[in-house]
């Protein structure tokens, strides 16, 4: 029988439920062909980063400190292909101008993501592991569903620009307001809702420059190694092959995701467009 001096107190158990819900919904179980484009001091950045493979697909968690950095996420291996009219009005229709279009009447929400934060990750810890003062502790969960109320209301008012429905919009307030800190990640949804239209290669040759377009070619790389869907010592193995080491991977949507092209024009294509 554990002591009961030796048992966490119930304010330390409420405050690490904060912040593993927040790190939760932040997170993101990648496919092997997915990429993040992300907002930078700089412009826009692409990456293939993640923190670890689980069962063929991808951990990937943003910043913690950053909810209101606008992040994408698109996959290369199916996104349409610069070439021929259809294929260069699709690969087109996402530019680093259009992507700030869309991230810069969003601005409110980015600043209430900010706050919101700093009421439930940092105000509200301090309260609960300090005084505890009940005021101070309603006065802080008031201002953040204030906050929330507030930018879903604007979203609402954005509802047709966003893209969403009246019964997504609905589900999106239920989440927010029965679990404050998804409120946080607000921001990231819609971008998540929105994602990148095109081709995310395509994007990165024209964005980045050539040293950070060979480290994601790296990064890809590297990916579909621990796949195993890379294999220097075969030349050209037919997508039957390809399929097959995704199935045993662990990841089943990748192997029927890679079963319409062959390993070798999937290279050729991530190393003619990131040279």
């Amino acid at each position: 029988m554990i002591p009961p001096g030796l048992l966490p107190h119930a304010e330390l158990l409420l405050v690490l439920g904060l912040f593993l819900f927040y790190l939760h919904d932040a997170a993101r179980l990648l496919h092997f062909d997915d990429l993040i484009v992300s907002g930078c001091r700089r412009g826009w950045d692409v990456t293939a980063d993640a923190l670890l493979e689980v069962r063929g697909r991808f951990l990937w968690l943003p910043s913690p400190l950053l909810p209101m950095r606008p992040q994408f996420r698109a996959g290369w291996l199916h996104a349409p292909r610069s070439g021929g009219e259809a294929g260069k009005a699709a690969a087109s229709v996402d530019s680093a101008r259009a992507l700030d279009a869309f991230v810069r009447p969003l601005w409110p929400i980015r600043v209430g993501c900010m706050l919101v934060a700093a009421c439930l990750l940092v105000a509200l810890p301090a309260i609960l592991l300090g005084g505890r003062d009940p005021v101070q502790l309603l006065a802080v969960l008031a201002t953040s569903y204030l906050l929330t109320l507030a930018m879903l209301l604007i979203v609402l008012r954005r509802r047709r620009v966003l893209g969403w429905t009246r019964r997504q919009l609905a589900g999106l307030a239920v989440e927010v307001l029965l679990c404050p800190p998804y409120a946080i990640n607000l921001f990231r949804r819609l971008c998540q809702h929105r994602g990148l239209r095109g081709d995310p290669l395509d994007f990165a040759a024209r964005t980045l420059d050539r040293e950070q377009q060979q480290r994601l070619r790296r990064d890809i790389e590297r990916r579909l190694s621990l796949l195993g869907l890379v294999d220097d010592q075969t030349d050209a193995p037919d997508a039957s092959h390809v399929a097959n080491a995704a199935n045993a991977a662990g990841d089943h949507n990748a192997g029927d995701r890679v079963d319409a092209i062959s390993l070798r024009s999937a290279r050729q294509r991530i190393a003619s467009t990131l040279p």
